[in-house]
């Protein structure tokens, strides 16, 4: 009995002594005094991103800045900073999520902890993406559906390009030129997110070939080149083939914005004149499929 009772009191002196090794452990770890200022902690919205900017305090004994927050898909996330850091970025949110609660708090080397601070702030949405789902259907064209801003008077007129004849053409201005760029607007007739077209040009030793395009889309247009400024610039096209005759396909050009007019800028021509010449000109439209993340379940 009185071995089992010594047993006892050893084991409980054993217990006080290592709860009070541990209370002074705890007690005995550095909370820093010079911490950022709360209300000098600011953020910046971007994609699927917050960035936060804070002053650094002049001479900061914090080891490093400790960021933490409820991540609605993850749980709970701890971003650190370091001490010679004035900004962190919050990545891998969505704006759908709302404003999210950030707390900031300084950890010394030895894990001593100040008391945290808040700061909300959203993040900025993420744009949706359009994938190339394949060719659809070749889009009929008649001249009444071609633009140009630079017909040359004596030849050439633009419906050639969609009148099936391949020894007629079409002639950009060779007798009253005027330098690039230059532009044919195709009338699609429909919203599409995707297009791909073909063009020949011109069998003729000038060699009168584009030799960069500039590719837009809008929904907007007035025979005029005032509509230039609502459309979206697609793509670049550069370094076209610059032989007699040649032909081109041009790659799968897709939007997230669908378009109803496709505008073919034309930057610079392979011979160095002001002017291009083309026979033919046809397009078909690219199906796609969207993925909209900040709308996605």
């Amino acid at each position: 009995m009185q071995e089992e009772m010594k047993k006892i009191i050893v084991s409980l002196l054993a217990a006080t002594v290592l709860a009070g090794f541990s209370s002074c452990s705890d007690d005995d770890k550095t909370v820093p005094s010079v911490m950022i200022d709360q209300n000098a902690v600011t953020s910046v919205a971007k994609p699927g991103e917050i960035v936060f900017h804070w002053t650094k305090p002049t001479n900061p004994d914090y080891y490093y800045i400790k960021v933490k927050y409820n991540d609605p898909a993850k749980g709970v996330v701890v971003k650190n900073a370091s001490s010679y850091a004035d900004s962190l970025v919050i990545d891998g949110l969505y704006a759908k999520y709302g404003k999210i609660d950030f707390q900031f708090s300084g950890v010394s080397r030895d894990g001593g902890e100040t008391t945290p601070f808040t700061v909300s702030a959203q993040a900025g949405a993420v744009p949706a993406t359009v994938k190339d789902a394949g060719l659809g259907e070749a889009i009929t064209l008649t001249g009444n559906d071609l633009w140009t801003d630079d017909q040359e008077s004596s030849e050439g007129p633009i419906k050639n390009l969609v009148d099936g004849n391949n020894n007629s053409y079409f002639h950009m201005s060779w007798s009253s030129p005027s330098p690039f760029p230059h532009y044919i607007v195709v009338d699609l007739k429909k919203e599409v997110s995707g297009v791909m077209f073909n063009y020949v040009c011109r069998d003729h030793n000038n060699k009168d070939n584009p030799k960069q395009i500039t590719v837009f889309g809008s929904n907007e247009f007035n025979q005029s080149l005032d509509a230039l400024g609502s459309a979206t610039e697609l793509t670049v096209l550069s370094g076209l083939p610059g032989t007699k005759g040649a032909s081109y396909e041009s790659p799968h050009i897709v939007s997230v914005t669908p378009f109803r007019y496709l505008w073919l800028r034309i930057d610079s021509s392979t011979s160095g004149s002001n002017w291009v010449a083309l026979t033919k000109l046809s397009v078909t439209e690219v199906r796609t499929t969207i993925f909209d993340p900040e709308n996605a379940k």
